[in-house]
C-alpha cells in the first residue's frame, strides 16, 4: 500500500491540542498595547529562569501530547518526524511567549520555552518508540492518566465517606483490569494487573501517601478480576455499569444539598486555569481518566463512540447542573467539554489506526 505523507487524524488531534494550549496560555484574553522599549523579544531574553517546580512540570506535561501526536501525524522516518515535532513545539511555545507580552497578567519566561520544548521532545520520542507497538494509542494514554493521577506529588485528603473511597478504587481498578486485558490479553491481565497495582501503590507511597481505601479497593479489584471476572462474558458491561455509577457518585458527593443554588460557569476550563498548578495537574489526570475511561468502557460494552459520547456528555452536564446545589463544588461546562474532546480523540485515533502506514 502507498504510504501517506501525513496522517490527517493524528494531525487533527495535534491541532486541537495546540488550540487548547493557546486558549490556556492567553486566558482571560486581556490584551493591551505594551510600550516597553525593549519589545517582546527583549523582555523575553531578559526574563531569566524563575519558574516553580509545578510550573515547569505543567509546561512539560502540556506539550508532551502535542509532540506525541505531531510525530505520529508525520508519516516519515522516525528521526525526521521527531525533529519536526520538536520544532513545532518550540515554534508554538515561542509564539505564545511573544504574544503574552501583550496579555495583562502574563509573564514571559525563558523557562517556559525550555520546558515546553522538552515536553515536545519527550512526546515525540514516545511516539517514535510506540510506533506500530501500541495496539491502542487512546487506551494507553488513558492508562497513563490514571498512573499520573496516582503518582503526581500533590496532597489529596481522603473524602469523608470511606465507603465511597473504597468503591472508587474498586471500580477504577476493575476498569484498569479490562483495559490491560485489551492491551495484553485476558490471561496475561491476571498477572499484569497486580504488578500495575503494586507499582502504583509503591510510587504513590514515595510521592505522597497511600490511602487504606486504595490498598483495600485495589486488592479487592485484583482478586475479583484475577479470580473470576476475567473470564465472565459480560465483564465489559459490568465494569462499565460500575464505572458510570462511580462518575455519578463522585459528582454528587458529599450529598449535602443547599436550597439556594450558586452560579453555573459557562467558561471552559476556568477551574483548571484558576486553581494552583499542582492541584490542577492532578485533577486533570483524574478527570481525563474518569471521562475518557467511561467513554471507552461504554464502547467496549457495545455502544458506538457517538452514542457513548452523547450519553456521557448529557450525563456529565446534568450532574454539573445539579452541582449548583452542592456547596463547595465547581459547577461548570468544563467536564462535558473535556469528555467530548476525549471522545473525539478516541474516534480520531481509531480512524488513524485504519490508515495504511506503508
Amino acid at each position: 500500500m502507498p504510504r501517506h505523507p501525513l496522517n490527517p487524524y493524528y494531525a487533527w488531534i495535534a491541532a486541537g491540542i495546540a488550540l487548547v494550549i493557546l486558549y490556556g496560555s492567553f486566558y482571560p484574553f486581556g490584551f493591551f498595547l505594551h510600550h516597553d522599549p525593549r519589545g517582546p523579544l527583549g523582555v523575553l531574553i531578559e526574563s531569566g529562569f524563575h519558574s516553580s517546580r509545578d510550573d515547569v512540570v505543567a509546561n512539560i506535561l502540556l506539550y508532551i501530547p502535542l509532540g506525541f501526536f505531531a510525530a505520529c501525524a508525520l508519516e516519515k522516518r522516525v528521526i525526521a518526524a521527531v525533529f519536526e515535532a520538536i520544532l513545532a513545539g518550540f515554534a508554538l511555545s515561542l509564539f505564545v511567549e511573544v504574544v503574552q507580552y501583550y496579555d495583562i497578567g502574563r509573564f514571559q519566561e525563558l523557562t517556559d520555552i525550555c520546558s515546553n520544548t522538552l515536553g515536545a521532545l519527550l512526546g515525540a520520542l514516545a511516539a517514535g518508540v510506540a510506533r506500530r507497538r501500541v495496539f491502542s494509542v487512546y487506551l494507553a494514554l488513558i492508562l497513563v492518566c490514571w498512573f499520573g493521577s496516582r503518582c503526581y506529588p500533590a496532597s489529596q485528603p481522603a473524602s469523608s465517606i470511606p465507603a465511597l473511597d473504597l468503591y472508587r478504587y474498586l471500580a477504577a481498578w476493575l476498569a484498569v483490569g479490562l483495559m490491560i486485558e485489551t492491551l495484553c490479553g485476558a490471561a496475561r491481565s491476571r498477572a499484569v494487573l497486580p504488578l500495575f497495582l503494586a507499582g502504583s501503590l509503591l510510587l504513590r507511597a514515595f510521592a505522597v501517601y497511600t490511602e487504606p481505601a486504595e490498598i483495600a479497593g485495589g486488592a479487592a479489584a485484583v482478586l475479583l478480576w484475577s479470580g473470576l471476572l476475567w473470564r465472565v462474558r459480560a465483564r465489559a458491561t459490568i465494569a462499565a455499569a460500575l464505572f458510570v455509577a462511580l462518575v455519578i457518585l463522585l459528582a454528587l458527593a458529599p450529598f449535602h444539598f443547599s436550597a439556594i443554588p450558586h452560579a453555573f460557569s459557562w467558561v471552559p476550563f476556568r477551574s483548571f486555569l484558576e486553581t494552583p498548578t499542582g492541584t490542577a495537574i492532578r485533577v486533570f489526570f483524574e478527570k481525563a481518566f474518569l471521562y475518557g475511561g467511561m467513554i471507552w468502557l461504554l464502547v467496549r460494552a457495545g455502544l458506538s463512540i457517538g452514542t457513548a459520547a452523547a450519553l456521557g456528555a448529557t450525563l456529565v452536564f446534568c450532574l454539573r447542573l445539579v452541582q449548583v446545589y452542592l456547596p463547595g463544588r465547581s459547577a461548570e461546562i468544563t467536564d462535558a467539554i473535556l469528555l467530548l474532546m476525549l471522545a473525539a480523540m478516541m474516534k480520531l485515533t481509531t480512524l488513524a489506526s485504519l490508515l495504511p502506514s506503508e
